[in-house]
């Protein structure tokens, strides 16, 4: 008793413990009927073998040393309590002569001997926790397998529509750049010829001109028609200059050469002029005057009349900085806005540096009127600037005010495209 008041101390089992002291008390108040009826079978294998008992004392004993073997199970499984003095080992004797002859017991490892002291509580609820698991049932693996089918079959039609919206989808983008393409890129150029009308003073068009035109229009996009200056006219340029389309760098650079050629050819009727390159702003603003100095080491700019500097602002807007050194003027032509104060000042600074590498002499500017151009026609789109651009300058290298507008601007597209296929100006 007392070493069941000790082991007590473990709350989690005493429950188990008083229905395991209520059974030892049953099983010892039906020892005398158990005994007469197991005579000729051996004990269970829970309970340790034990003589049958002669008299009431002994049977006592018997129950008293069980309970202890089911302590000493419960204090290992703890490892709590003080230590249960372990019973001798009940050995049967046989009386053979005078000899006792001890009579071998079967030995028994330890892990049965604790599966057999194990109190029927515990193995009921040992069986109840095994069969609440899902992992342990004996259907598990069938369960798994048929799960794990169904996900993938649900996961295989899933990957099937995904991949036939990525096929459709794929085959409307594809019918809708076709279509595109066809619509965008024409195997022929088609040139509508309208009758454009220009001003008094302009050449007016005649029908070798329009005929011009449309033999030009049958030219592929890719194919040189014109190459000078290191630069080459090709039908894609002439497509932008009859579609109205923006000018690109190329179209602009040729006609500033032109422009120069033409000069050079009519020295004392036209000013002399020198055109910087569409390039040279943005390499200036960039680099400064060391970036650019090599560009006209076989070029006088101060025995010039006339430097035009095409201006590219922002990269969207076409604009003309035109230097007049004997008038002593830099003006800002805009065909859409304002003038560039910084870009002024750059090119004032760059005048000077110039002078001072090639001339060796500081030059003076500060009677040098620098200022937007006044009274200039304006444009009415996006596409025009560049066209504007290269009459301003086309107009003023022949000393010709300007009288033109924005009316004119589909002649002068038209005029530009024979004068670069051409290979001259007209004026």
């Amino acid at each position: 008793r007392t070493n069941i008041i000790q082991f007590s101390q473990h709350p989690t089992i005493i429950s188990s413990m008083l229905a395991f002291e209520k059974e030892i008390v049953e099983k010892s108040r039906y020892f005398d009927l158990i005994t007469k009826e197991c005579q000729d079978y051996p004990m269970a294998k829970t309970m340790p073998v034990l003589k049958q008992p002669e008299n009431f004392q002994e049977q006592e004993e018997d129950v008293v040393m069980a309970v202890q073997e089911k302590l000493k199970f419960f204090r290992k499984l703890t490892s709590n309590g003080p230590a249960v003095p372990t019973p001798l080992k009940v050995v049967e004797k046989e009386d053979i002569g005078h000899k006792e002859i001890p009579k071998v017991v079967k030995k028994v490892d330890r892990k049965t001997k604790l599966l057999q002291a194990i109190p029927a509580v515990f193995k009921h609820s040992h069986n109840r926790r095994f069969r609440r698991s899902l992992f342990l049932r004996s259907n598990y693996i069938e369960q798994f397998r048929r799960w794990t089918d169904q996900k993938n079959k649900l996961n295989r039609k899933r990957l099937n529509e995904a991949h036939q919206l990525c096929l459709k989808a794929k085959h409307e983008r594809i019918a809708c750049e076709i279509d595109r393409y066809k619509k965008l890129i024409l195997k022929q150029s088609v040139h509508v010829i309208e009758d454009i009308r220009i001003s008094s003073e302009l050449i007016p068009l005649t029908k070798e001109h329009h005929d011009r035109l449309m033999e030009l229009s049958k030219y592929p996009l890719q194919q040189v028609i014109v190459a000078k200056f290191n630069l080459d006219i090709c039908g894609s340029d002439i497509k932008i200059l009859t579609s109205g389309g923006w000018l690109n760098d190329k179209i602009i650079n040729f006609y500033m050469n032109l422009l120069v050629e033409r000069s050079e050819k009519r020295p004392g009727t036209v000013p002399s002029v020198y055109a910087m390159s569409t390039f040279f702003v943005p390499r200036l603003l960039q680099s400064g005057f060391d970036g650019v100095k090599r560009w006209t080491r076989k070029v006088d700019l101060f025995s010039m009349d006339l430097i035009l500097v095409p201006v590219h602002q922002m990269l969207v807007h076409w604009c003309l900085v035109i230097i007049d050194l004997p008038a002593k003027t830099m003006l800002y032509y805009n065909s859409r806005g304002r003038g560039d104060p910084n870009l002024m000042r750059a090119l004032v600074k760059y005048l000077q540096m110039e002078s001072e590498d090639k001339l060796g002499l500081c030059l003076d500017t500060s009677e040098f009127r620098i200022e937007d151009a006044q009274n200039v026609p304006q444009q009415d789109n996006m596409n025009d600037c560049g066209v504007f651009v290269c009459m301003f300058a086309e107009y003023l290298t022949r000393d010709a005010p300007i009288t033109f507008s924005k009316k004119d601007m589909k002649y002068f597209r038209t005029k530009m495209v024979l004068e670069l296929t051409g290979d001259q100006l007209w004026k």
